[in-house]
């Protein structure tokens, strides 16, 4: 598998990327999604990491701080600001899928794996509608 092969000390730092915490050695980020989209990947979503993005490091996860222009997600605000359940619905799903496909499988059914563990977590109605509620907690 190529993404296992990358170099262990490649990183792209910068004000743009916010350390979030750390969970089972991986390192999660909230990134400036329009930074992002500017200058390393117009079309970039709402998160990755290092399985399935080139330039994120393998023991990383990137969740973007707004919405795309494009959005297709249901009840995003005026700023297009990422919730924190939103934030954390995208964590869960990037760090099962990620681990899945760390084992070898590949990406569309890892996704569609990580995406079930959303819906059964239920911090969002789904996984294409934003929810502006404090988390539970």
């Amino acid at each position: 598998m190529r993404a296992q092969k990358k170099d262990p000390d490649f990183k792209l730092e910068g004000e743009w990327k916010k350390f979030v915490r750390e969970v089972n050695g991986v390192r999660i980020y909230q990134i400036d999604s329009e930074w992002m989209r500017t200058n390393l990947l117009g079309s970039w979503n709402h998160g990755g990491h290092g399985y399935v993005c080139e330039f994120i490091p393998i023991n990383e996860i990137w969740i973007g701080n707004i919405h795309p222009d494009n959005c297709p997600c249901k009840g995003v605000n005026d700023k297009r600001e990422i919730s924190p359940r939103y934030f954390e619905s995208c964590a869960i799903h990037e760090a099962r899928e990620r681990e899945l496909m760390s084992r070898g499988m590949v990406y569309w059914k890892a996704h569609q794996i990580a995406t079930e563990l959303e819906k059964q977590i239920g911090l969002l109605p789904d996984g294409y509608s934003e929810n502006y509620e404090p988390l539970p907690g």
